[in-house]
């Protein structure tokens, strides 16, 4: 929590497991009866066409910043800028942009936990972790 208060000094947080327990349940183990979650978003324009892009990369897959450039030719650095602006971590799926290179690139929730989120979902959907090669390959053709 002190993390988090120090990322976002404006927010007021406060622990409360019997009211985030449900939400939890529901994001990391939904069942055929869950709900979407509804979700406010604040954003320019853009930023929030990218996060609605990053909504329809199904769990377990990844993309490229570029691929996830909203039809906007060059448009990767922004993309990367919006994702960075994402303050909403797994509901809104930032873990699954990666450089077009199959690097994982950077996260700001920490490399590690893009990993293991990327992981996590793959072991879900019943896929194998790709490795940085596998995406590549995948990116460019």
């Amino acid at each position: 929590m002190q993390a988090l208060r120090q990322q976002r000094p404006r927010v007021w947080l406060r622990a409360a497991p019997a009211e985030t327990g449900p939400v939890v349940q529901q994001l990391f183990a939904p069942t055929a009866s869950s709900k979407p979650l509804a979700l406010l978003l604040k954003g320019t324009n853009f930023q929030i066409k990218v996060w609605e892009a990053l909504l329809r990369i199904p769990p377990g897959q990844v993309v490229s910043y570029a691929a996830a450039a909203v039809g906007r030719s060059g448009a990767g650095p922004a993309v990367g800028g919006a994702v960075g602006a994402n303050a909403l971590g797994h509901l809104i799926p930032c873990h699954r942009v990666i450089q077009q290179h199959g690097e994982l690139g950077g996260c700001g929730w920490g490399a590690t936990r893009k990993q293991a989120l990327l992981a996590w979902e793959a072991a879900q959907t019943a896929e194998k972790v790709p490795t940085n090669c596998e995406l590549a390959s995948e990116l460019v053709s």
